[in-house]
């Protein structure tokens, strides 16, 4: 059963937590719409919150990408190279993963360093009254999402070049083609 659980969460966890981010902006936006131009009202809170939800949906957004590998990449000296040497292009592999991966722990510890002092802090947004941290709190949960993904493509990477050091390279995006 947790077997089944942790399959789907793995596969769905990112859509679910961006589509909340996603609504969650969206409804305030229109929201905020419907005040200033139908009910001449406009709120000081609606805006606030939905820039913060943007900004969740965002590092949601970037884990789902890492998931899918929808992010931007510069392969073109790595494709060649993998024409004529496939163990090269995989030991390239597994150094960029391993090279992001060290980028997005650097980063989520000064995240985290970050939302500790807001904490200490005990800021608050202008307008909604949320406690900053909470906002700012996106950045390391995102930013562990990302490294939890790069972790599961290096690890797969690692057993890739394990068992097929010269197999010719197959695209993982369909849409590239050789």
């Amino acid at each position: 059963m947790f077997k089944r659980i942790y399959a789907h969460l793995d596969e769905h966890i990112e859509t679910y937590l961006a589509t909340i981010a996603l609504a969650v902006f969206t409804s305030l936006i229109v929201f905020q719409v419907f005040m200033r131009y139908v009910m001449n009202n406009p709120t000081s809170w609606a805006e606030e919150i939905a820039a913060y939800g943007l900004v969740w949906f965002v590092y949601f957004s970037g884990s789902y990408a890492i998931r899918y590998q929808r992010h931007v990449r510069f392969s073109v000296l790595v494709d060649t190279i993998g024409r004529r040497l496939p163990v090269v292009q995989r030991a390239i592999r597994i150094i960029v993963f391993l090279s992001w991966l060290a980028f997005l722990v650097i980063m989520a510890v000064y995240a985290t360093e970050m939302v500790i002092q807001q904490f200490e802090r005990g800021q608050t947004a202008p307008s909604s009254r949320i406690p900053i941290y909470l906002v700012y709190m996106g950045l390391p949960f995102g930013l562990a999402l990302m490294a939890f993904r790069v972790v599961q493509h290096a690890a797969g990477a690692i057993v890739d070049i394990v068992r097929n050091p010269n197999a010719p390279i197959v695209h993982e995006n369909p849409l590239l083609g050789d």
